[in-house]
């Protein structure tokens, strides 16, 4: 083979180097739900050699609230495509015990189907124990659709003395309101379950609040002596986000860590996940009379401009006139977004003359349900009679009588 200058072989590792940071999705993360392994049980504690036992093992969805967003379109011209969250659950394809030691009877799984947020399963392995002594680690294979691959390795005492450390090992549960608003305030409980077999010493919970439109009310650390095992114990967190804060999912980052039994510390990086849901706020910017003096049996327009002025967008709005006049008196608006107007245009004749007193309906939707405004008006008719003719005769005859007076002055 041909060697290779070392100047041709530099550049031959940049380029490669570069390549790999330019592939697309290199440094992806899953945004799928995948499954971890939260605990297991050997049956007998301790098995004999060329003996017979089981293996479980229980298998948890990571995610308590896992989540992604969906696009609809309305069937009407007049409705936009609109994004909503809808839950994601954990498709398990298989799940196998891997070993050349032991003799799997059975606990072959194929299409297992599929864990949602929050829940798990218990996988059982039938084993036959080698001929020999010894503590032994085969390992659960775990496939799930769309995300990592899990592999979790099983210790296994055959007739040996040598005694496993027991570990703790800490599940979090989460607890979150599900009305978030931008501008509320808010509080989330984290319940710590010791599921392990050891007790957890100098826990530590630390809260990394994600932008500055969220703050942390409480301390950003929290601390708990220890925690026995199948002990529970409740950390309340209290939030303010402001009114800037986007809408939709927002993660918080949680760090919990704690001392092992030989004096380690292990640390778990968790996610709390809570929805922010803007509001929609409507009500007049502009009102404009066209004309601006109205007579009784005129025909006139009226126009607001329904402005919004709420964290989220108003949908389905509809603009409804109870005024006593003939025409138009129900407007269709559409979706007003937020620090947005719209015009809502209403064709009218004055039928009664007066200051006639009338209110404005606004009905609209949001994720909170339908709300509706009702803003009271009012609009001057005026009525035309023999009179205004009268006085304009009157000033036509003063104006003649003037000139007649004007014209004997010079003349004299």
């Amino acid at each position: 083979m041909p060697r290779i200058p070392k100047k041709h072989l530099f550049f031959l590792i940049l380029s490669i180097t570069l390549f790999l940071l330019l592939i697309p999705g290199t440094c992806a993360a899953y945004t799928e739900p995948t499954v971890i392994i939260t605990g297991y049980t050997i049956s007998p504690d301790v098995i004999l050699p060329n003996d017979i036992g089981t293996i479980e093992v229980t298998v948890a969805n990571t995610a308590m609230q896992a989540s992604k967003t969906a696009t609809e379109t309305g069937g009407s011209q007049n409705e936009i495509a609109e994004s909503k969250t809808v839950p994601v659950n954990a498709f398990i394809e298989s799940a196998i015990l891997k070993t050349t030691d032991f003799t799997v009877l059975s606990g072959w799984y194929q299409d297992i189907g599929e864990i949602g947020p929050g829940q798990s399963i218990t996988l059982t392995f039938l084993v036959q124990a080698p001929a020999r002594e010894g503590l032994y680690f085969p390992e659960v294979w775990i496939r799930v659709r769309g995300a990592e691959s899990v592999k979790y390795p099983v210790p296994v005492n055959v007739n040996t003395r040598h005694t496993l450390i027991k570990q703790p090992s800490i599940r979090l549960l989460r607890s979150v309101p599900g009305n978030i608003t931008p501008k509320s305030a808010f509080n989330i409980t984290l319940d710590l379950e010791n599921e392990g077999l050891a007790t957890a010493h100098d826990i530590i919970v630390e809260i990394i609040t994600p932008n500055t439109s969220l703050s942390s009310q409480s301390p950003e650390r929290q601390f708990i002596r220890e925690l026995k095992p199948g002990e529970k114990k409740a950390v309340t967190l209290s939030f303010q986000s402001d009114n800037d804060i986007p809408i939709g999912i927002r993660q918080i980052p949680v760090k919990l860590s704690y001392l092992n039994a030989d004096g380690t510390r292990l640390v778990q990086n968790e996610q709390v996940g809570i929805l922010i849901q803007g509001t929609g706020e409507l009500g007049i910017a502009k009102q404009i009379i066209d004309p601006e003096q109205v007579f009784l049996g005129d025909m006139f327009s009226l126009v607001f401009r329904i402005e919004n002025t709420g964290t989220d967008k108003a949908k389905s709005v509809q603009a409804i006139l109870d005024i006593p006049f003939e025409g138009t008196r129900e407007a269709f608006v559409g979706t007003i977004g937020p620090d947005n107007d719209a015009p809502a245009v209403f064709t009218l004749k004055a039928t009664e003359a007066g200051d006639i007193p009338y209110h404005l309906t606004i009905r609209y939707k949001d994720d909170f349900g339908t709300h509706e405004e009702v803003i009271p008006l009012h609009v001057f008719v005026g009525q035309r009679n023999g009179s205004q003719a009268i006085i304009f005769v009157v000033l036509i005859l003063l104006a003649g009588a003037g000139y007649l007076y004007w014209r004997r002055q010079r003349q004299s």
